[in-house]
């Protein structure tokens, strides 16, 4: 089952309306209290992570179930504007900056710089973990990147200062806890987010 798309933004436009219907389905679906109160938290890290990027940035959000698993969908055709390319760079150069802060932190600087195409300014981390590469032409960086392959890069690695905090990042997400895994797909300027969580 795929329910309708909503349109949201990073100006909280359809953003109530979102979260309306992901509880709802919750319901629909069978899902205890606790679950839904997971699948509710899902959505607002989306959002949150949506909601910190510069300018007014539109986003499809929709959610797909097949028994008691629930993909959750974000996808948007980010145009970049001057305000965003220096938010983005400013971020991903200095990593200091509060945008690159936890694992949706890392996840908006993985976005910006796939979409900037500037992957040397990636966490190592990150690079790692993410099958990118360069289409003949310029057209844009492809990525695919995956949580748990992250996850499980980090505990291979862990050991260093960077795989330590990453590690630590990871045990506090909200998202890492309650997903089974986030996908992060980019091509060209096109984002989609895909956070999946079985309930069975």
């Amino acid at each position: 089952m795929r329910s309708d798309i909503i349109t949201v933004t990073s100006k909280n436009i359809g953003i109530d309306q979102a979260l309306e219907m992901t509880e709802s389905i919750s319901s629909e679906n069978g899902l205890e209290k606790k679950q839904k109160l997971h699948m509710r938290l899902l959505a607002e890290e989306l959002f949150g992570l949506l909601k910190g990027i510069a300018g007014d940035v539109e986003a499809d959000y929709w959610i797909e179930v097949t028994g008691k698993k629930i993909d959750v969908h974000m996808k948007s055709e980010v145009q970049l504007t001057d305000e965003m390319k220096k938010q983005f760079l400013e971020s991903s150069s200095t990593g200091e900056n509060a945008a690159a802060k936890g694992v949706m932190g890392k996840i908006r600087i993985l976005i910006a710089s796939a979409l900037l195409s500037t992957k040397e300014v990636l966490p190592m981390a990150l690079i790692n973990t993410a099958a990118a590469y360069q289409p003949a032409g310029g057209s844009g960086a492809s990525f695919d990147w995956s949580m748990v392959d992250y996850r499980n890069h980090i505990k291979k690695e862990n050991g260093n200062n960077e795989t330590a905090e990453a590690w630590d990042e990871l045990e506090k997400s909200i998202i890492a806890n309650i997903a089974d895994d986030v996908k992060v797909k980019i091509l060209g300027n096109k984002v989609e987010i895909i956070v999946f969580k079985n309930f069975e």
